[in-house]
């Protein structure tokens, strides 16, 4: 008999360490019993509301577990498809609630409070709710006394045999919350169901009802043993398997005998075969600290020792074999204290699980870690949020998950960087399976006790008048270095035992010593301080720190009341030894020292960065300096081999290798780009003559700046990096875009970085821009145009299509550098303006449109890749056609170049024009330039000129295809794969050509002139195509006319009111389709069997009895109907059994005692006892009405 014996209340982490399930449920961490809600929440019967919350802690009420006890019963589709009546007075047939009460009631499961009521918003108890759930186990409310005076007796003694209550606390008179009722539930699923040989029959003796008459209930059993998915419990009387609730309703839920990832014995339920989760079992002892094997002994009162051959230990989910021993009387030894493992301690769960029939036993011991929270990372569509954990060493040789030094971990819980952290792992999962926040305590240490003997009873600290013990696991500061009067940090386990230790050694904030007095006119208390806010500060301090305080030492700093400053020296200052190998990017946490990762940073991360341009070995001497805070903040920095390409650096990690403060030097050529910086436009033409002033020298530019319209400063000595490459003094030539910039103390640009990502040329989701590439010479790329309802933008000579961003910003540029905020809106059509974007994630974030003058009257080319525009060349009129019209009049292009139009005389027309006082003729091209256009899915493409091959070809029409096999061409389907990539798709155009893509090609294989089928060649993928069959002659009432398609599938058409019109939507995929035949399928009725003697209709003959029943008595052309003929008693004389064609005996079907003569005969020998009755079967093909089914004997 297991034995429950709760010595240590065991704060378990209620995260992952006890179950892993599917649970999605928000407030999941509210919910105790896990295991109950997850498998209900499984097989639908309990949901969340529509907040996503299950709402543990509210109560039940009565109409809710109707609602239940439906859904267990009929499943949620048919629960929610009930319709209420009137069956009590206070619930309407319009509640939500009405079809579940009326269902339970009419079944005999509720009834009601009296006066015709059933207070549907009433609490319920657990003891109501018990009832509920026998009655749906099969237990008779009035036979099993459930009703009367004595029903709530009967009621408990049921609920206690069907073990309703187990894991529950509390009585069953308390008020029943949601996840108690779910585990009442899982407990009905997991009960054996009974049955009754009679109900019995109800008197009234002095007004109440007794129930005389019913038999005991027995348990519904069968004999198929891989029907038994949820229990495999045998009966001793009959050898049987007890039918559990959860196998009578849910064949596809199963529960599964398993351990969980630290070794317990766990349970694991499926549900149609995808896992529900996996949970623990409650152990028969739990401990916290240190436990021996006799304590073990004593606590389970054990009569005999448990040999260690029947003992297993895990550790941290690692079957240890050496940690085996004897559980027995006296025995001194502590679990898990062997060599290499020591998990013997304060802050060990340690779970004892006892099988006292197989006299077998599994010791359990999870370790808690500390550790600190390098990043947290939010959910994309391609995973789920997670955080990345420090491991902190420490715990006495418990090293194997801190050995790893970093994890990851799945949550959507929130945690500060820096958080410090209780984490388990699992060696078996290999992953951390919880996380909690650590407890902090902050204090005065008067006392501490470092003992080598009994560590878990005698080490620990006083901390302001409260004494705690350390953690097995403890790590920071060893607890023989802790000294008395001082301060110190620490960190509790959830078990109240000291996991991490540090003294409070800061005084304030960060800073780097660069100088201390020591010469000059610099003597005395004084130093230069290089803050985290960039500044540089001299200051008084109460002491001479030269000989004390190193330069390029990073200290905390206090300014006394006297003005002075008080300076200490961090634990540890760190650098680079090599500073050719020195690398950090923006956003990315893992920092490389000397060519190899060997700091993080986080969110909360200090930066100092000086200007390169500065750079100086005298740091002291350096000017400009920019502060960041966090690494999503802070610039890439990278250094190189080569004198100006080093970076210098100084760090602090506050703790284990999470960086606190880090001071950045780069050279002068080093890569320094500026993550913050998201992007930088520049107007060349807006540049203004050299600045002096006494900040320095520079340029002012109108600039975009992140999407902002700003004038900027550009110092006459700044960089720009493109790649690996450095150049000096550009401030004079600047123009486009640019991916970073850095900015001095005194607001000049000193660096700028050009994109290496083209977008025009090589289209990525990296962040890229449009920012070059029809010209060699010049910035931007030439042409605009867009398609509004799609959203895009059309850029350059390759009419390259990109979507714009919903926040997109646009600027316009006039060709004297003037930059105007602008719309989506306005753009327009042109072909010279030069065009830079931002982009994103294939969308484009900022639009520049630099505009270019429009050629002149006498000086106009026409752009044969978007002729929509006509143009005057010479005293010509150039007015091109597309498509056979043409794109303008004579009178407009002369108005819209400037000219006054005053006549028009003689054929053909001349245009008689003044202009500045000058008076022109002109006339109209003859014959117009002519151009088609090539459209594909909608968009125009290209325009070919009149003749004149495409310069598309059929593989970029393949590329942007829509799916499917082929596509439409002027209406006509072709394959995709009867063009050839290469091919030009036009050749010699003098029509518009008009391309669909997506489409599948349509066979028709039906032969035969009766019916006529009507179907287009193609449909279009993924959608529904129409089929249209008519026939000569109506089709008799009684059929259907079924079309087959792709060999086997079927669609049933849609008569007109003719009845000769038939009407199919056949589904289209991605594939091509083939009709294969449409047949008339008729219904027809079958004549119920007859026994008969060839004359007259009987029951038997010669001693036997027959009797048959068909299992349809109508059915279509085709179908078969079984029949079932059941012969029993003992023959007196051979009989035979004779069926007439189409009806054919089933010879598998036929019994021992009854032979197989043929077909449509069977025979039974002289003296054959078929006893109660034995079945045979026969079946019949319809193709028309059967009239006559007899079964003749003789």
């Amino acid at each position: 008999m297991k034995k429950l014996l709760a010595l240590v209340l065991a704060l378990v982490m209620s995260m992952s360490l006890v179950t892993i399930s599917n649970a999605a449920f928000k407030d999941a961490d509210k919910i105790d019993y896990k295991e109950a809600v997850d498998v209900m929440n499984a097989v639908g019967v309990f949901i969340g509301d529509e907040k996503g919350n299950f709402n543990a802690k509210e109560n039940l009420t009565r109409e809710q577990a109707a609602k239940i006890i439906a859904y267990l019963e009929l499943g949620s589709k048919a629960a929610d498809a009930l319709v209420g009546g009137a069956t009590f007075t206070d619930v309407a047939s319009s509640r939500w609630s009405a079809g579940f009460v009326g269902y339970c009631a009419q079944a005999g499961i509720v009834s009601g409070v009296g006066d015709s009521k059933f207070d549907p918003a009433g609490q319920l108890s657990a003891l109501q709710f018990g009832k509920m759930l026998l009655v749906e186990l099969g237990y008779d409310a009035k036979a099993a006394g459930m009703v009367g005076a004595d029903w709530a007796i009967n009621t408990s003694k049921l609920m206690a045999k069907a073990k309703l209550m187990d894991g529950i606390d509390g009585s069953v008179n308390q008020v029943l919350t949601r996840e108690k009722a779910a585990q009442m539930c899982l407990n009905a699923l997991e009960a054996p169901t009974v049955e009754y040989t009679t109900k019995g029959s109800s008197i009234i003796v002095n007004g109440a009802e007794i129930n005389l008459g019913a038999s005991e209930p027995s348990y519904v059993t069968n004999t198929i043993a891989k029907e038994q998915t949820i229990s495999s419990e045998k009966l001793t009387n009959n050898g049987g398997y007890t039918i559990e609730l959860g196998e009578k309703l849910y064949k596809n839920l199963k529960k599964i005998s398993t351990t969980d990832d630290f070794g317990r014995p766990a349970t694991k339920w499926t549900w149609k075969s995808e896992s529900v989760g996996t949970y623990a079992d409650a152990a028969d002892l739990s401990y916290t600290k240190a436990v021996k094997a006799g304590d073990i002994y004593k606590d389970l009162n054990l009569s005999d020792t448990v040999a260690a051959k029947n003992v297993t230990v895990w550790v941290n989910g690692e079957q240890v074999s050496a940690a085996s021993l004897d559980i027995k009387k006296a025995n001194d030894t502590k679990i898990g204290d062997v060599a290499g493992v020591n998990s013997n301690g304060n802050g060990v769960l340690t779970e004892v699980f006892y099988d006292d029939v197989a006299d077998t036993m599994v010791i359990t011991q999870i370790v808690t870690y500390i550790g600190e929270v390098a990043k947290t990372v939010k959910a994309t569509d391609k995973r789920d949020a997670y955080v990345v954990i420090l491991a902190k060493a420490g715990g006495n040789g418990l090293t194997r998950p801190v050995a790893k030094g970093s994890f990851e971990y799945e949550t959507d819980e929130t945690f500060a960087d820096d958080a410090f952290v209780l984490y388990t792992y699992s060696v078996k999962a290999e992953a951390v399976k919880s996380l909690a926040v650590a407890e902090k305590v902050e204090g005065y240490v008067t006392k501490t006790i470092n003992s080598t003997k009994d560590e878990d009873k005698n080490n620990g600290m006083t901390i302001d008048g409260t004494e705690y013990k350390m953690s097995l696991a403890t790590a920071g500061e060893k607890l023989g270095n802790v000294s008395v009067k001082n301060d110190y940090t620490v960190y509790l386990d959830q078990y109240g035992y000291i996991i991490y230790v540090e003294q409070v050694q800061e005084l304030g904030d960060y800073a780097l010593v660069l100088a201390t007095a020591s010469k000059g006119s610099f003597i005395g208390n004084k130093a230069q301080l290089l803050l985290t806010d960039g500044t540089v500060k001299f200051v008084d301090t109460d002491k001479n720190y030269t000989k004390k305080i190193a330069d390029n030492t990073i200290v905390t700093f206090r300014e006394n009341s006297d003005k002075t400053y008080t300076l200490r020296a961090v634990n540890t200052t760190l650098g680079n030894e090599d500073n050719s190998k020195f690398s950090m990017t923006n956003d990315l946490a893992g920092i490389t020292i000397d060519g190899t990762v060997k700091a993080y940073a986080n969110s909360a991360s200090q930066f100092v960065v000086s200007d390169k341009k500065d750079y100086t070995s005298n740091y002291a001497d350096i000017d400009d300096w920019t502060a960041y805070t966090g690494i999503k903040n802070a610039p890439t920095i990278t250094a190189a081999a080569g004198a100006k390409k080093s970076v210098d650096v100084y760090y602090y990690c506050k703790s284990g290798s999470m960086v606190t403060v880090m001071f950045i030097i780069p050279n002068t050529e080093a890569t320094v780009i500026d993550g913050s910086k998201t992007s930088l436009y520049l107007s060349l033409k807006s540049k203004s003559d050299l600045i002096h002033d006494t900040d320095g020298d520079y340029f002012t530019y109108n600039a975009v700046v992140d999407g902002k319209i700003e004038t900027v400063k550009v110092d006459v000595d700044a960089t720009l990096t493109n790649g690996s490459t450095v150049t000096k003094n550009v401030a004079a030539g600047l123009d486009g875009l640019y991916s970073d910039y850095r900015v001095d103390s005194k607001g000049y640009i000193t660096d700028l970085t050009q994109y290496t990502n083209n977008y025009y040329d090589t289209i990525t989701d990296a962040k890229a821009a449009v920012n070059g590439g029809d010209d060699a010479d010049k910035t931007g790329v030439a042409g605009i145009d867009k398609t509004s309802k799609e959203y895009t933008v059309i850029v350059g000579n390759k009419k390259l299509h990109i979507t714009c961003a919903d926040d997109m910003k646009v600027f316009y540029v006039d060709k004297d550098g003037n930059i105007t905020e602008s719309s989506y809106a306005a753009i327009y059509p042109d072909t010279n303006d030069r065009v830079y974007a931002v982009v994103d994630k294939y969308l484009v974030k900022t639009l520049v449109i630099f505009e270019v003058e429009d050629k002149g009257a006498a000086s106009g080319t026409f752009d044969p890749a978007n002729p929509q525009k006509a143009y005057i060349d010479g005293v010509e009129i150039v007015i091109p056609k597309v498509d056979g019209k043409f794109v303008d009049n004579a009178a407009n292009v002369l108005v819209n170049n400037g000219y006054t139009v005053t006549g028009m005389f003689g054929s053909p027309a001349t245009y008689w024009a003044t202009k500045g006082g000058n008076t022109y003729f002109f006339t109209v091209k003859n014959p117009a330039p002519e151009y088609y256009t090539l459209t594909v899915d909608g968009t125009v493409v290209e325009y070919i000129k009149s003749t004149e091959n495409s310069t598309t070809t059929w593989k970029q029409v393949k590329d942007a295809a829509k799916g499917g096999t082929g596509m439409l061409v002027d209406g006509t389907y072709v394959a995709y794969a009867d063009k050839t990539d290469t091919d030009k798709v036009v050749t010699s155009t003098s029509a518009a050509t008009v391309i669909k893509t997506g489409y599948v090609k349509v066979t028709n294989s039906i032969t035969g002139s009766d019916p006529t089928i009507v179907v287009d060649g193609y449909a279009k993928a993924n959608s529904t195509f129409t089929v249209k069959a008519t026939y000569n002659t109506a089709a008799n009432a009684n059929e259907e006319v079924v079309l087959t398609y792709d060999g086997t599938k079927t669609v049933t058409g849609v008569a007109d009111t003719a009845g000769k019109v038939f009407t199919f939507a056949v589904p289209a995929g991605v594939a091509d389709v083939t009709l294969n035949s449409i047949n008339n399928v008729g219904t027809y009725t079958v004549a119920a069997p007859t026994v008969t003697d060839g004359t007259n209709t009987v029951t038997g003959l010669k001693g036997l009895t027959v009797s048959a029943v068909a299992d349809k008595t109508t059915a279509k052309s085709g179908e078969k109907v079984t029949v079932t003929v059941t012969i029993s008693g003992k023959a007196t004389g051979a009989v035979t059994l004779t069926v007439t064609e189409p009806s054919s005996w089933l010879a598998p079907s036929v019994p021992t005692g009854v032979t197989y003569t043929s077909g449509t005969e069977l025979t039974v020998a002289n003296g054959t006892n078929l006893g109660d009755g034995v079945t045979v079967k026969y079946e019949i093909t319809v193709t028309g009405a059967v009239a006559t089914n007899n079964i003749t004997l003789a």
